[in-house]
């Protein structure tokens, strides 16, 4: 394992150690491990948001007819192909809760649309750094 890839891997564990919620989502499962870590932090960010303040957060569940998920509007996946930084694609604007059943047939569409705009938020919020 190169050196690079054990810094990822340590990042990767001290991140699912600080919030233990992460284990459920089995992470652990991607192997590239720029890619592991990138979906850690956006749902470390995701998770650390006020969610009670979106429409249908009582609704959230994982398992059930009625559950509700809770979606990034622009997907991880897109996220990390378009190198969108965790801090846009984890904040509340690119949040909300949907049926659990349209939230597994959408997948991981993103219109080009919210992409654009997503990307326009990540360029403004680099350029604060």
């Amino acid at each position: 394992m190169l050196i690079k890839d054990k810094k990822i891997l340590y990042e990767c564990i001290n991140l699912i150690k600080k919030n233990p919620k992460l284990k459920k989502k089995k992470l652990n499962r991607i192997k590239n491990l720029e890619k592991r870590l990138y979906y850690i932090k956006v749902w470390s960010l995701t998770e650390s948001q006020p969610l009670h303040k979106l429409k249908n957060h009582e609704k959230r569940c994982f398992y059930g007819r009625n559950c509700y998920h809770l979606d990034h509007k622009c997907s991880i996946s897109e996220g990390f192909k378009n190198g969108i930084l965790p801090e846009i694609i984890g904040r509340m604007d690119n949040l909300k809760f949907i049926p659990a059943k349209q939230n597994m047939k959408k997948g991981y569409k993103v219109t080009k649309h919210r992409l654009r705009e997503t990307l326009k938020k990540s360029k403004r919020f680099n350029k604060k750094r």
